[in-house]
């Protein structure tokens, strides 16, 4: 049952994230009275977001499905990230992050992920909903060994908005990291797994 707990809830996640790109998409027309309220972005306009926060393990998973803990403590969590607009709504850029959590044996487990982000923009005056889903590459360390891997990290943020400058706020973000193993090396291909964090941070952005 437990096992079966945690697939659930990692659909619900990936459902959550993938209707809120498909609402963007869809409804663009209907922000337009929103947008009369707040001031708009143009092509160019940069923001620069510092986050910090809470690094969650949540599970891990192997090819035949079977889900397992991820025996790591709850964990650190920040990153910096840079985009600029490229409509009134979407925005693209890139992020660099990192994360530690300690293991049962006190070994400490380090991620540290470089990714393209891109973020859509739902607005309510002052507050501003970025639904963001950031791609690329993710370097684990523990101790010796480290290994570079894919990531995905969907995220929702809720901000409000100080001036047209400054704006603080929150994010909530899912880590989908696959560490896969050929077999060809030291490591078994039986050793491939899917692990599944969370984080959750506090933000600072700043227009420019």
């Amino acid at each position: 049952m437990k096992n079966i707990n945690k697939k659930l809830f990692l659909l619900l996640i990936l459902f959550v994230f993938i209707s809120g790109f498909l609402f963007a998409a869809s409804d663009d027309d209907e922000d337009d009275d929103i947008d009369t309220y707040v001031e708009s972005y143009s092509l160019g306009d940069q923001m620069f977001f510092i986050n910090g926060g809470v690094f969650i393990p949540l599970f891990f998973f192997d090819k035949s499905g079977e889900v397992m803990d991820t025996n790591l403590t709850l964990g650190g969590n920040g990153s910096l990230c840079w985009q600029v607009f490229l409509s009134n709504h979407v925005s693209l850029g890139a992020e660099l992050g990192g994360m530690f959590a300690l293991s049962p044996n006190k070994r400490v487990l380090y991620m540290i992920p470089l990714m393209v982000k891109a973020t859509y923009w739902f607005r309510f005056y002052p507050f501003e909903v970025p639904i963001s889903l950031g791609l690329g590459g993710n370097l684990s360390i523990l101790e010796e060994a480290a290994h570079i891997d894919f990531i995905a990290k969907p995220s929702i943020g809720f901000y409000w908005n100080f001036n047209e400058e400054w704006a603080f706020g929150a994010n909530a973000t899912y880590w989908f990291v696959p560490q896969m193993y050929s077999g060809s090396g030291k490591v078994p291909e039986s050793n491939s797994m899917f692990g599944n964090f969370m984080d959750v941070s506090l933000s600072v952005l700043f227009r420019f």
